[in-house]
């Protein structure tokens, strides 16, 4: 389940047509939130196909590279970056009310083009609401057999800034061994538990840098860092550029 707290920033609302074609997309810096009008079609990703109806919704994650099979298409997308949660799994939603998703998404482009002042602002309203909308009529589901370990990853969201959060604790409250806990978050979530983390704290730490209203130490203590070093390695590791080169693209 996406967390009820979740934290987006708008980047983009695009609408054009797809020509029928096999289409390889790399990875993105940010997701994409989508409405296919007309055809049919899939995504594969990691191995696993994902196919998509007249009046899907569809989410792709950042960092997440695909092949696109797809028929002659009209889509309305909306770009957007997680702040406090990372996907790592596409998603399909075949609506059953098309209408109600594609006037949500009428609206946005129509916000889009005005380019009004304060339009970015009703724009993320639209999409908390198409998430409203799809968490009622269907539900954000990741595929997985054990709660316990879904249950631990809201945890991790809620509790990302402790520096003391551990794997053995998050064991022990999903009541599991970690070994177990490991393995099964592993096959879940497609990473291990400290890769998740620190991929969680990294995207906030990002969008704390880019208001450049905190120094690096604040950053790695409210990110759950106790030590401004190890923070500076964990986000090169992570992002492949260290804080200054990051800085200067903005």
């Amino acid at each position: 389940m996406l967390p009820e707290n979740l934290v987006i920033a708008v980047v983009d609302v695009l609408n054009y047509q797809q020509k029928h074609e096999k289409m390889f997309v790399p990875a993105r810096s940010f997701c994409a939130l989508s409405l296919r009008f007309k055809t049919s079609g899939k995504y594969i990703s990691k191995g696993k196909t994902y196919p998509f109806k007249p009046v899907s919704v569809c989410i792709i994650p950042a960092g997440v590279n695909y092949t696109r099979h797809t028929h002659e298409e009209e889509i309305a997308v909306i770009h957007f970056k997680t702040l406090n949660y990372v996907m790592d799994e596409i998603q399909v939603f075949n609506v059953v009310d098309g209408e109600k998703y594609k006037d949500l998404f009428a609206k946005a482009l129509t916000l889009k083009y005005k380019n009004k002042v304060g339009a970015s602002y009703k724009i993320t309203s639209i999409v908390y609401d198409i998430f409203s909308e799809l968490t009622q009529d269907i539900g954000f589901s990741v595929n997985q057999k054990d709660n316990r370990i879904v249950e631990s990853a809201d945890y991790i969201h809620r509790n990302f800034g402790n520096s003391q959060l551990s794997i053995n604790e998050l064991s022990k409250k999903a009541c599991v061994s970690p070994a177990y806990y490991r393995r099964e978050f592993n096959r879940v979530y497609g990473s291990s538990p400290k890769e998740y983390l620190d991929s969680i704290r990294i995207q906030y730490a990002k969008s704390l840098l880019e208001t450049r209203c905190f120094s690096q130490k604040e950053i790695a203590l409210r990110c759950g860092y106790s030590d401004v070093v190890y923070f500076r390695t964990a986000f090169k590791n992570k992002t492949g550029k260290s804080i200054t080169q990051f800085l200067s693209k903005k």
